[in-house]
């Protein structure tokens, strides 16, 4: 029973994941082929649109799927023939929450990666952009440090033009001027740095100024340059991994990560919804087709799923602009959503 199902519930999965991305990508693409100059650009605008697409309607297919699989084991006689077999409406409904909580875990795991930059790499494409960004003329803080840099590729970990401040009570203390930067992974290294040191305390016929040149060295530990161009330019595109390490950036030098928060919660918060609708919807949908109007009921739930999906995307597309906590309302809704599909899971499984 369970390899049945589990396989029926993929396979659905799948066709419908194939069609919404394909029609989602195809219509886009008619609207914007003519912008798009050679084969190639246009083969791989589709690619990264169709991902766009993936990442964007994914929990809606697992919903969708579900009701496309109950409904027909129901029309075949298949659920009824299950139940006559001994098999209890938990047993039946561990196929969908196995498969549905693997495929869930696999579409969160894909945040890791730059899956998430799909849409952007399209965009990229279409305005005839390349895909290694270079930033220039950025100013941030970092603890007690003001860093400007003047030409910055994140790819590259690399940075040209590096200015870096050390402030001390309110004033300058120290000033490294660099003309090249890398960053190893956990700090930066400065080549052919100019070190310019003040004078504590300041006084007539005291010490001056003084000037330091070295070779290379060793600044700034744990200041990613991914990490930095995304925070302090509102970078809309994040990967967990840069999304955590973005809030705690954020955190150490007492700014506000609202907004990274809330990108944080809707890669790994938001997907579950469509496990706890599983739940629900399978309990809610009678195991007889005389019982109810199939048709009808399944236009009611695909109609209830896009809506409860349209709001959790609502509040997330208002918690970037800081008007709502994310806390009250992508994470509120979800638990609400986990809080139903227990009830129903306890109180509804016991009885067909």
């Amino acid at each position: 029973m369970f390899r049945y199902v589990a396989w029926v519930y993929l396979k659905y999965f799948f066709i419908i994941a194939f069609a919404l991305s394909f029609l989602f990508a195809g219509l886009d693409y008619l609207q914007n082929a003519g912008k798009l100059d050679g084969f190639n650009i246009k083969v791989l605008y589709l690619f990264y649109k169709g991902s766009y697409a993936l990442d964007l309607l994914f929990p809606l297919t697992l919903v969708f799927a579900m009701i496309v699989t109950k409904i027909l084991l129901i029309r075949s006689n298949a659920l009824l023939s299950f139940y006559a077999l001994g098999y209890s409406k938990k047993q039946v409904l561990f196929p969908f929450i196995a498969v549905s909580s693997l495929l869930t875990l696999l579409y969160i795991g894909m945040h890791f990666t730059s899956f998430v930059d799909a849409d952007l790499s399209a965009k990229n494409l279409l305005h005839g952009k390349k895909g290694s960004e270079i930033k220039r003329n950025l100013f941030v803080k970092y603890n007690d440090t003001f860093v400007y840099i003047g030409r910055l590729v994140p790819e590259k970990r690399a940075a040209e033009d590096i200015r870096i401040y050390r402030i001390d009570r309110g004033e300058v203390r120290q000033i490294v001027y660099g003309e090249r930067a890398l960053f190893d992974g956990r700090k930066w290294i400065v080549k052919e740095a100019t070190i310019l040191r003040k004078p504590t305390p300041k006084g007539l016929g005291g010490e001056g100024y003084s000037v330091e040149k070295k070779p290379e060295i060793t600044t700034l530990e744990g200041f990613k340059p991914k990490i930095l161009t995304s925070v302090f330019e509102g970078k809309r595109y994040y990967t967990i991994q840069a999304a955590w390490d973005a809030m705690k950036l954020l955190m150490s030098q007492g700014l506000e990560t609202l907004k990274v928060r809330n990108l944080f919660y809707q890669m790994v918060v938001t997907p579950f919804f469509a496990i706890f609708l599983v739940v629900i919807f399978f309990l809610s949908i009678p195991p007889y087709a005389r019982s109810a109007n199939l048709l009808w009921l399944s236009f009611v739930l695909t109609g209830t799923t896009l809506f409860v999906w349209g709001l959790l995307y609502f509040l997330f597309r208002i918690g970037r602009s800081g008007v709502i906590l994310p806390e009250l309302g992508t994470v509120l809704i979800v638990s609400l959503l986990g809080l139903a599909a227990l009830y129903s899971f306890l109180f509804k499984t016991n009885r067909l």
